[in-house]
Parts: structure tokens; sequence; C-alpha cells
């Protein structure tokens, strides 16, 4: 007799029976047992509302069904670990000249588990949330709270065990006052990785309050003329760059603003610490002190602000969240009226054929010019123009 812990795979008080000699010659009993135990693997213990069930069929035990002397051999093996392992339950619906075996189902009983893990040498993986939060529980004296918020929101990190990642969150707490930032803090403790921690602020928040991170500026590109006669955020970069020599000609007397990857909705983005703004172009002195006092909020702009993207949701989202930050912000005529066109010319292309099928209708912008010219002609025709095209 041997013993077997089914929840860890070690010793245990409970009794196993010894492993039968004839197991190794028998694979379809092998794979009835296997099978058992790749169901259960995919069954949190707290799911598991009753053992599963396993229906005899040809994949998975072909053996069986060559209707041989080897066949018949195998299903009295097989039999013979009825009320040991497994209930039996034979298919009364089956021709009557054909074996008990066909169309036969199986079903674990109390403690038939145990014995297969035992008898396959599979032991019953802990599933990643059980590593989670017993990972946590061990580094608890390193969080605030105890790590509860940690425990309760698992994090994931390609290679490496839940203990692994929970070690390096408790590693943070040497960085406390280190005023580091986000990406910086998360390559110092995620193995180089310095994206881990990119939204997840809160979460850090919450297991050290007192952690000082620094902000991280956005960056922001911006092209003074010398007559400050409006504001345009331009979404693109290829646009951008192409407005910088003067194309549209109506671009001619305007701020130009482009910030990669930036879409509006940052608070830190009016803050002096959260932006850097990268000047080009001119413009200066008078102009330059006129952006900066409306851009960091000290001045009500005295020209109009506009904002120039892709036709689509995803631009008409960029446009919303401006106008959370930037007040009155006007999707602008001169670039859209051209895109729309285009549509009721029939060109443009579908949301899959440019990878955008999940791109959201914002509903509302607050611009008259977008909720009532631009989201109805995206919604009609159902197709969608990048700026790139003017």
């Amino acid at each position: 007799m041997i013993e077997y812990d089914l929840l860890n795979g070690e010793v245990s008080r409970e009794a196993i029976p010894e492993r039968p000699e004839w197991l190794d010659d028998e694979p379809d009993v092998v794979a009835v047992l296997n099978a058992f135990l790749d169901k259960l693997d995919k069954i949190p213990i707290s799911n598991r509302a009753r053992m599963p069930s396993i229906r005899l069929n040809r994949k998975l035990t072909p053996r069986l069904y060559r209707h041989g002397e080897s066949a018949d051999l195998s299903w009295a093996l097989l039999r013979g670990l009825e009320g040991q392992i497994f209930e039996l339950r034979l298919d009364r619906k089956r021709a009557p000249l054909d074996p008990e075996y066909v169309g036969a189902s199986l079903r674990f009983i109390d403690g038939g588990e145990s014995i297969c893990r035992a008898w396959l040498s599979r032991p019953r993986q802990k599933r990643y949330q059980e590593e989670w939060a017993l990972a946590v529980e061990a580094y608890a004296d390193a969080f605030a709270h105890g790590g509860k918020s940690l425990r309760e929101r698992s994090v994931k990190v390609s290679g490496k065990s839940a203990a692994d990642v929970v070690s390096a969150f408790a590693l943070i707490s040497r960085y406390t006052c280190s005023n580091l930032t986000l990406r910086q803090l998360s390559a110092r403790c995620f193995w180089g990785h310095s994206k881990v921690l990119d939204s997840r602020e809160d979460l850090l928040r919450q297991l050290y309050p007192d952690l000082q991170i620094a902000p991280r500026p956005v960056l922001v590109h911006v092209h003074l003329p010398e007559m400050l006669d409006g504001v345009l955020f331009i979404e693109n970069q290829d646009t951008y760059v192409q407005a910088l020599s003067g194309r549209p000609e109506a671009v001619k007397g305007l701020v130009l603003v482009y910030g990669a990857g930036f879409r509006g909705s940052a608070e830190r983005v009016r803050a002096h610490d959260g932006v850097s703004l990268h000047y080009h172009g001119s413009g200066e002195g008078i102009s330059l002190k006129s952006f900066e006092a409306w851009w960091f909020g000290s001045q009500s702009p005295a020209w109009p602000v506009w904002f120039w993207g892709d036709l689509d949701y995803s631009g008409m989202a960029i446009l919303k969240a401006l106008r959370l930050r930037f007040g009155d912000v006007q999707a602008w005529p001169a670039g859209y009226a051209p895109l729309v066109q285009l549509l009721h010319d029939g060109d443009g292309h579908s949301p899959d054929t440019a990878d955008k099928a999940e791109q959201i209708d914002p509903g509302v912008t607050g611009c008259a010019y977008a909720d009532q010219k631009l989201l109805p002609a995206i919604r009609q025709f159902g197709r969608f123009v990048d700026q790139e095209i003017v």
C-alpha cells in the first residue's frame, strides 16, 4: 500500500491500492483514467458540483472497438475497477449484439481521483489563482492590509510563476521613496519589463499608500506660427509632418499640436510636471506666452481650438476626450469635409479591413459639427476614412 495526498501530490494518511502490474499493458484503461483527470484539471474544486463522467468511444478506447480477445480482456480489467475508481452505466440503447462497453459511461466515485493520480503520477496542479493566493499570503507583511487588494487581482507575467510575480510586487517596497516613474519602477522590479505596472497605479496605491511615483510627462510636439490664429490638434504623425510644410493651406496661422499616443484624456497633460512641450516653427514671444497661458489654464483662448483626425469612431472618441481637458474643442471642418465627401463618393474602408472592427461609437461628442455631420455619415455608410488621404 502507498499513501498519496490528492491536493498536493504528497504522502498522506489516505491509503491507496497498489498500482496494478497490468496497467502499463492496457493503453485503453490508461486513456480512460487520464481523460478523467484531464476533465478534473479544468474544474476548480470549489466549482465541482459532481464528478465528471466519461463516455467510451472509438477515439478514446480504439482497442476495445476491435472486438477481439484483447478487447474482452481490456474490458474485464476496466470493469474490475468498478466500485474502486468509478461507477458504470451501460447504454440501454445499444444494439442487442453489441458488447457491453459500446456507449458505456463511467463516473468517478469518492476517492477515485486520488487513486488515479497516484497510479498515473499526476498530482493535481494548483491553478494559478490558488498559487496566487498562497503567494500573497506568504508576502502579506510587505503590503498594506495584508495585500487584500493584490489577492483579489492576480497579475500574470509570461514565463513567471505566481510566486515570482508576487515577490516582484513585494520588491517595490524598496523604492517607496525613490520617486521613480511607473515604468522605471516596473523595469527594476519585474525583470526589465517596463510596462507591467501600466494601468495598475491604483493597485500600487492600495498596496503602498506612501509610495512616491514620479509623473511621466506626456511628450507633445508644438509648431508655433508667427501669428496665432487658433490651435489644431492633429491625430496622426504623417499628417502633422505634412501640415508643417503648409499643407493643406488652411493650417496657416494655426498652432499645430501632435502627441504620439496622446489621446487628450490624461489629467496631467495640462500640468507643468505632466507634459513636455517640444516647440518647432518660427513663433516665439507673444504667441508662445499666449499658447502656454492657455495650455496651463491661466487664461481662456482668444482663438478657436480644433481637432482633426481619422473619420472613425476612435477619432471621434479622441475629440470627446479633448473636450474634457481643453474645453470647447471643435472638429476641424477644413480637414473633415474632404473625408465626408469621400464617403459620399463611395470611398472609405470597412472597419474589418482596417482592424477597426472593435471601435465603439462614442454616441455624442458635444461638438455640433461632429454630432450632426460626421458621426451620422459614419453610421450611414458604415465605413471609415483615414486622414492621411488628404
